[in-house]
């Protein structure tokens, strides 16, 4: 299969990413019929409204069943128990993928309830501190970064096919394990918000309110849903424990070097960080990841 022959793609969750997604296949292929899932009404009617998809379904099994191609993109803690009802309502050939920011449970998952159908994870580094599918764009993967996810059973066609679809959209698509995957997220975006989630919370009330916009911008993602997070984290407890690890070593490095007032060694500490930041921008920029 090819994304020309994509017919239907139904999306499950109709937040944020999900309904990007469905303003973003409309954009790209207008013929494609898009089918939304949500338990709640509310998220119905405004994912109607807004554009993303052309049906909405409160039944789950009803919405899947005519789709060519099924995204998950609820928390990663339903993903269980929507594979399980699902499993035996998807048609022949369907092939079933996410928007997960955690991949070594969801393969396992997928391979423990989708029997009979073709699963490729996928995680889209797109998003924001936001929430909802008031907040849907349909630019949303534009010039972002897609991390599939294969295992050495996956088809390479069903590769081939969700690089095209991504890539379509505006991502640019790596691959590598899941396991690979939970690893390097761990370090360069769960680690990330529970820092900044930290920071928050180590300061009192008083003292934020003199924050100014250098603290606001490092803890910025602090504002992300926790349920979400907690889905995230608890997902990839193990890689992400190791990565704190990681961090409190280097932190214990910068505290030794101020008990023992060395100056010099902080000044190169600072500033090999910021040589490695200002590079990581520059790349950045020419990839056209940032604006200018």
């Amino acid at each position: 299969m090819h994304c020309k022959d994509l017919e239907s793609v139904c999306i499950l969750g109709l937040g944020l990413l999900g309904g990007s997604l469905g303003m973003a296949v409309n954009r790209v292929w207008p013929n494609v019929r898009r089918l939304g899932y949500s338990h709640r009404a509310v998220t119905r009617q405004r994912a109607l409204e807004a554009g993303t998809v052309d049906e909405v379904f409160e039944d789950l099994t009803k919405a899947v069943a005519n789709a060519d191609m099924v995204v998950l993109a609820s928390p990663i803690g339903t993903f269980a128990n929507i594979m399980q009802e699902m499993a035996d309502h998807l048609r022949p050939g369907c092939i079933v993928t996410d928007v997960g920011s955690t991949k070594v449970l969801v393969t396992r998952w997928a391979k423990q309830y989708l029997k009979g159908a073709e699963f490729l994870g996928s995680h889209p580094m797109a998003g924001s501190e936001q929430r909802g599918v008031d907040f849907a764009r349909a630019d949303l993967f534009e010039d972002a970064a897609c991390i599939i996810t294969p295992t050495a059973k996956t088809q390479q066609s069903t590769c081939e096919l969700l690089d095209e679809f991504w890539t379509a959209l505006g991502m640019r698509v790596s691959r590598m394990s899941p396991a690979v995957h939970d690893k390097t997220l761990a370090r360069i975006s769960h680690l990330p918000h529970v820092l900044a989630a930290a920071l928050v919370n180590m300061s009192d009330a008083e003292e934020l309110l003199l924050c100014g916009k250098g603290f606001l911008d490092t803890t910025r993602i602090a504002s992300g849903p926790a349920g979400v997070w907690h889905d995230i984290l608890m997902t990839n407890a193990d890689n992400t424990d190791r990565a704190i690890g990681k961090l409190i070593d280097e932190l214990q490095r910068v505290r030794v070097v101020l008990q023992n007032d060395d100056g010099k060694k902080l000044t190169g500490m600072l500033e090999r960080a910021r040589v490695k930041r200002d590079d990581l921008v520059a790349k950045k920029l020419r990839r056209k990841e940032l604006p200018a």
